[in-house]
């Protein structure tokens, strides 16, 4: 078992934070947040139209909405990031693979492209067997990409110099991941919730408990991942406001409010819905959370210090770092 390194108490640059401070601000972490929920919708509705297509049209409708909405507000908010439209067209004229911003580029443009086709697809009432092909091929486009959109911001940060992101790259994505589906779940449950169908939403809201409880684990495993690392921000610091909100918002009131409905026998919609709310605005809640961690720590010349040390490489490269004379 390798020796784990500890927080860097040595000599730094004067004081002086080596790393530039991101410049990303709410509109990144409302992007992120909207494609999460948008992405994990259509590939929810997609997976429970597989078992049950008549139950799930309302979804698949819902979930089409979704993914429209989420691509016109987060198109929205990344060209206002940039400040310069132009910039966003630019990103399209190059395919980078190994540039997790360059490919996300084209997995939004791919997810709104699936999405508003399956929305036209699903809009006949009595679509003949062409047509449902048709319908079929674009829902698991549209379920594909979408999973991307909710995932890949995560590999887009954990890819930076800033050592709170790029200290647990995998606990950052499961964080991303199951986030995404607890919302995007909320998100339809409270459609289905308003429609009427109690089945389809009570199905929902049990599948964001599951994401709700895995969310809480794997931000318990960053946590760790990134003490270890000696880039955990101070107790005092702001972001552990947000981390507060997360529990609160995206595990404990979801939970609450979906087990007491189900203690009432249903009895009590409200409280599902109130749960279901208050998860989406826990989801915005923790991507923001990261992002304002992530610029603590930029500031903090100590946290870089710390990433920059040989026991935070991965195996092959430590390994040949202490191979070197």
């Amino acid at each position: 078992m390798k020796d784990l390194p500890e927080a860097w108490s040595g000599e730094t640059y004067y004081g002086q934070p080596p790393l530039k401070n991101p410049q990303w601000d709410w509109k990144v972490s409302g992007y992120i947040a909207v494609a999460g929920t948008a992405g994990a919708s259509q590939a929810l509705a997609w997976i429970g139209s597989l078992r049950d297509r008549a139950a799930f049209r309302g979804v698949r409708r819902n979930a089409n909405l979704l993914g429209l909405a989420g691509m016109a507000t987060g198109s929205a908010l990344l060209i206002a990031d940039l400040k310069t439209p132009r910039r966003f067209y630019n990103m399209l004229r190059i395919v980078r693979p190994t540039s997790p911003m360059s490919f996300g580029t084209y997995i939004l443009g791919v997810f709104g492209g699936f999405s508003s086709a399956s929305f036209l697809a699903n809009l006949a009432a009595n679509p003949g067997p062409v047509l449902r092909s048709a319908a079929g091929v674009v829902e698991a486009g549209a379920a594909v990409s979408g999973a991307g959109a909710a995932t890949y911001t995560a590999a887009l940060m954990s890819a930076t110099s800033n050592p709170y992101w790029a200290a647990a790259p995998r606990s950052l994505g499961a964080q991303f991941a199951t986030s995404a589906v607890a919302s995007g779940a909320a998100a339809l449950a409270v459609g289905e919730r308003l429609s009427g169908r109690r089945h389809t939403a009570e199905r929902l809201e049990a599948v964001a408990a599951v994401a709700t409880a895995a969310h809480l684990v794997a931000g318990q495993v960053a946590k760790r991942a990134r003490h270890r690392a000696g880039v955990e921000e101070p107790v005092e610091d702001r972001s552990s406001r947000y981390e507060t909100a997360d529990l609160l918002l995206a595990g404990a009131a979801p939970l609450a409010g979906y087990a007491l409905n189900r203690a009432t026998g249903g009895r009590a919609p409200g409280l599902a819905i109130t749960g279901s709310l208050a998860l989406i605005a826990g989801s915005f809640a923790m991507r923001h959370g990261i992002l304002d961690a992530g610029k603590s720590a930029a500031r903090r010349p100590e946290a870089a210090f710390s990433l920059a040390q040989p026991g935070n490489l991965p195996d092959r490269q430590r390994r040949r770092v202490e191979r070197q004379p």
